[in-house]
């Protein structure tokens, strides 16, 4: 004679929509860091730098909206500068930088010594920081991990 038994598993029943949340709230938490790194960037501004924060159905999207830190982040091309509204531009000759390549932050920096004025100047542009391809690349492989974190906590 055969004889079937039923197999009853004595945990809860899983509830997937509790591992949804917990993976939006990883997304959220990479977010809130990538908010970090992009004010890092700009901490020893004069200014303030506005950064929207959108959530969407699959994670959230970040977006800076200040042309200073969106020049700064993609560069700019050699180009002239002319005079416009006045005889001569004027200028600090010198200086250092707050910001640099490949780097997420900020330091002081200067805006250099003595006064120079010309008619035009030919500005060798800006060299791209690429923030937002560091940030980018650092949290694209960190995101599992702000998520597992989350999944874990739920369960």
């Amino acid at each position: 004679m055969i004889r079937l038994i039923a197999i009853k598993p004595s945990a809860k029943a899983i509830n997937f929509t509790r591992f949804a949340d917990a993976a939006k709230k990883g997304m959220k938490d990479a977010a809130d860091d990538v908010v970090k790194d992009i004010e890092a960037t700009t901490a020893t501004w004069n200014h303030d730098v506005a950064i929207v924060v959108k959530e969407r159905s699959d994670g959230y999207s970040i977006t800076v909206t200040d042309d200073i830190w969106n020049m700064l982040d993609h560069g700019t091309r050699a180009h002239l500068i002319v005079a416009r509204r006045a005889k001569r531009l004027r200028f600090a000759g010198g200086g250092s930088p707050k910001t640099r390549p490949g780097f997420i932050g900020s330091q002081a920096g200067s805006s250099g010594e003595g006064a120079v004025f010309r008619q035009s100047v030919r500005h060798p542009g800006t060299v791209a920081r690429g923030w937002s391809k560091l940030v980018g690349t650092k949290y694209r492989s960190r995101l599992q991990s702000y998520i597992s974190k989350r999944i874990r906590e739920a369960m």
